[in-house]
């Protein structure tokens, strides 16, 4: 089903427009819970903190465990048991989130937007249908898979025997695919602050914008200039100092990217939202302290993610949203913010707009982080409590996870019989 156009009428709950918002929706790769100002890091994100403190600071916002499934859920609005995209989304898997779906970027293109994507794509690339350009977006420009290098932008891989590394670096539309061949040297977040930038500057008055925003930070390689980590001489320990110096990075390019947002004069009339796609990897220098777990775990430091929403269009601000939130509910949210009709929505999320912008206990009371009948691994939140079946503890969570989602042993070596946990949202905090 498909978004309805004729009346656009922005939701209750905050401030209203004659003419939808501009929506910038940053998200940042690995990112832990204690990777940010707000929450007390060591680290410093003076851009993000200002946007978090003058708009709602997420609290209980939920992710995936990896990138690929996330993602999958932001774009569709449905749980990853819906899409299919339960793993990682390798290059020698000629997989990708199904084109029988319609994505956010083509609901938004048919109530009057235009669609910009720039940075990590990771929902599939084995023809192109499954690419961005044919999937709502205007235009795209960067990686179609994850872990690149920094600087020259070539991507290694792995498929039995064979081993190569490529390029992954593109700009595409509708009509063409191009492989980005003069970055060799720029260090990504600039190249896609740049890239984005650009976009708003030659952005038409008379239409929104909708900027989706995935950068490629902080995902290992651990590579930045040295005048970032160089900003953290109390931190002794060499690789959390370079995951600082690529936070602080992103940090900038984040508010590059927003003061031009201002300076074009898109800001009195938009929504900025930011998340992390899943929590921070402790041996790449992320850190989720106080939650238990990190990236490819179920626990909640690999689930519960950074994340707010800003804008002047909020009627609250100011605070910490204590309600909970999924991925999955970006979806009907933003489609409702453009005038959308959200009812006949193929959808699992829900619009959250008004319960954000009035501090209104979330209309969420549950989700599944996930089921996965092969491995029998059930992971589910109710209320203040989280069932956990087949994820026995800390030591094994990170190995079952990659069991499950990468297929590196056989299901039946994982062991059994399955454990179950329950515990109380007090206990897994």
């Amino acid at each position: 089903t498909s978004a309805t156009s004729p009346q656009r009428q922005q939701p209750e709950g905050g401030a209203r427009s004659k003419t939808p918002p501009n929506i910038l929706f940053i998200v940042a790769d690995d990112l832990g819970w204690n990777d940010v100002g707000w929450h007390g890091s060591e680290i410093r994100t003076p851009n993000l903190d200002e946007l978090a403190k003058a708009g709602v600071i997420l609290d209980h916002s939920y992710v995936q465990p990896i990138c690929s499934p996330t993602r999958s859920s932001i774009m569709s609005g449905k749980f990853v048991s819906h899409t299919g995209i339960q793993s990682l989304i390798l290059s020698p898997k000629p997989c990708g989130l199904p084109t029988n779906i319609t994505i956010i970027a083509e609901q938004l293109k048919r109530l009057g937007y235009s669609t910009h994507a720039v940075g990590k794509w990771h929902q599939g690339y084995c023809k192109p249908e499954y690419t961005p350009s044919h999937r709502g977006f205007d235009t795209f420009f960067g990686y179609y898979s994850g872990a690149e290098d920094y600087f020259t932008h070539y991507r290694a891989d792995h498929a039995g025997n064979l081993t190569w590394n490529a390029l992954d670096f593109h700009f595409d539309t509708p009509e063409n695919y191009t492989n980005v061949r003069n970055m060799n040297g720029t260090y990504s977040a600039y190249a896609f602050a740049n890239r984005a930038i650009d976009i708003i500057n030659q952005q038409d008055a008379d239409k929104p914008l909708y900027l989706y925003l995935p950068f490629q930070s902080v995902h290992s390689p651990l590579q930045v200039p040295p005048q970032y980590p160089a900003k953290y001489p109390n931190i002794n320990n060499a690789m959390r100092k370079t995951f600082a110096g690529m936070v602080s990075a992103l940090d900038e390019a984040v508010g590059n990217v927003t003061a031009a947002w201002k300076k074009k004069g898109l800001y009195d009339n938009s929504v900025i939202v930011f998340t992390t796609d899943n929590g921070g990897l402790v041996r790449s220098g992320g850190n989720n302290y106080p939650l238990r777990g990190q990236k490819f775990t179920l626990w909640e430091g690999g689930t519960r993610g950074v994340a707010f929403v800003s804008g002047p269009l909020l009627n609250k601000t100011g605070y910490t949203y204590p309600g909970l939130v999924h991925a999955v509910d970006w979806y009907p949210t933003l489609v409702e913010l453009a005038g959308g009709d959200v009812s006949g929505l193929d959808v699992d999320g829900n619009p959250m707009w008004s319960h954000f912008s009035n501090n209104v206990t979330s209309p969420r009371t549950s989700f599944p982080y996930l089921i996965h009948n092969e491995s029998q691994t059930f992971v589910i939140r109710v209320g203040a409590w989280k069932l956990m079946v087949g994820v026995a503890n800390d030591s094994k969570g990170e190995k079952l996870w990659i069991d499950v989602f990468r297929a590196l042993c056989p299901v039946q070596e994982l062991g059994r019989p399955y454990p179950i946990t329950l515990c109380h949202n007090r206990d897994i905090a």
